[in-house]
């Protein structure tokens, strides 16, 4: 049976859209594409970072780099030269521009805003048959990068939800030339709570609300958490909201995703694009889409999320587990691993570069006792207190 098309990708977030992007530069003989976004229209909703750990095809779209990153907690500061790793931030925004003009610029991709599929994918002879808001459609192919269902309580290890504000002030209140990565609360149990400052001048930043915690949050529970992080920063300047951002990612999937077959796969945040311990998403993405692309302008059956290589997924889960079971522990544990670790070895571990020793040098970092009692399954009351080792 001939299809409409040869792919259809369902979603048109960062990684339908960096998928696309490939193929409307290369596409292969994957030639007849069709990426289906619900929303009608594109606006900036999202800020990626991640350490610039080499060169990259974004460069031009960088918005911010910095040299210099601080965690802090109970007056302790350890800052971070990251010089020669700079932290740099994307804008959706920019990115959104970016894909969209690729994508118009080429002939083998088209995107489809403000259509929704009204049901999952049907086999037929050949393929796949959809249905959606702008009429049935048939692909060979089928990539869906949509969330499977809403974020829930026990669907992940922990998850990481966040709000965040864009803020201009009327006079300087942050330091330029510093990202604040962790700022942690005390003022909340059975949660790791922070805020997170990206500074875009002196006068202007997006803060940022965090929760780690088995409870996905959603904006409305972490308005005043926000406000009352707002406040202390601007320190009595006057402040306006020029946007707002907001998410919900999963720090350890609690089961595998749904299997896929040949020629139909799942991708995104939820099947593997977030790093469990961190939430980084956005290089993996892009490693994803180049093998992705690959594959299928030459022909063969796309290619979901590459698994973690084995030590990395324990140690993420061993660590989701005491970060799980000790919450009040966390501020230690990362404050511990950016001040113990060398910086060129956590900012590898950090973005899926790690050697075996960079592994061994982010474990020695942190305390071992707990790590060793929460591996043996030590979850007594009396293991549970904080210990000094």
């Amino acid at each position: 049976m001939a299809t409409d098309m040869d792919l259809v990708v369902l979603g048109g977030g960062c990684a339908g859209l960096s998928l696309a992007l490939r193929l409307a530069e290369r596409p292969g003989l994957c030639r007849r594409v069709a990426v289906l976004e619900a929303r009608p229209a594109y606006h900036h909703d999202r800020s990626w970072c991640f350490w610039r750990a080499g060169p990259h095809r974004f460069e031009p779209l960088v918005k911010r780099s910095w040299s210099q990153v601080a965690l802090r907690h109970q007056g302790q500061v350890v800052q971070v030269d990251c010089s020669r790793t700079p932290y740099q931030l994307l804008e959706s925004g920019a990115f959104y521009d970016h894909a969209r003009q690729a994508i118009q610029a080429g002939t083998a991709v088209t995107l489809q805003t403000g259509v929704t599929v009204l049901g999952p994918p049907r086999p037929v002879a050949g393929g796949w048959q959809l249905e959606t808001s702008a009429g049935a459609l048939t692909a060979a192919q089928v990539i869906d990068t949509r969330p499977p269902k809403p974020p829930r309580r026990g669907d992940a290890l922990l998850w990481q939800s966040f709000l965040g504000e864009e803020l201009v002030c009327d006079r300087a209140v942050f330091n330029p030339g510093q990202v604040e990565l962790m700022d942690f609360a005390t003022d909340i149990t059975g949660a790791v709570a922070f805020t997170y400052v990206l500074p875009l001048a002196a006068d202007r930043a997006l803060v940022e609300t965090t929760l780690f915690d088995p409870q996905p949050h959603g904006p409305a529970e972490l308005a005043e958490r926000q406000q009352r992080a707002v406040q202390r920063l601007c320190d009595g300047a006057w402040a306006q909201v020029l946007r707002t951002e907001a998410g919900i990612l999963p720090m350890g999937m609690a089961s595998e995703a749904a299997a896929s077959v040949s020629s139909y796969r799942q991708a995104g945040l939820m099947c593997g694009a977030a790093r469990p311990a961190t939430g980084y998403a956005f290089q993996r993405i892009q490693r994803w889409a180049d093998g992705c692309s690959a594959a299928l302008r030459s022909g063969q059956d796309p290619v979901g999320h590459a698994p973690d290589p084995l030590l990395t997924r324990l140690m993420d889960r061993l660590f989701l587990d005491v970060l799980r079971h000790h919450p009040e522990r966390g501020p230690e544990l990362f404050t511990d691993l950016f001040a113990r670790t060398a910086t060129p070895r956590i900012v590898r571990f950090l973005s899926d570069r790690s050697s075996f020793l960079d592994r061994v040098a982010v474990a020695a970092s942190l305390p071992t006792g707990l790590f060793l009692r929460q591996l043996l399954g030590a979850t007594s009351p009396v293991a549970a207190r904080p210990q000094s080792t």
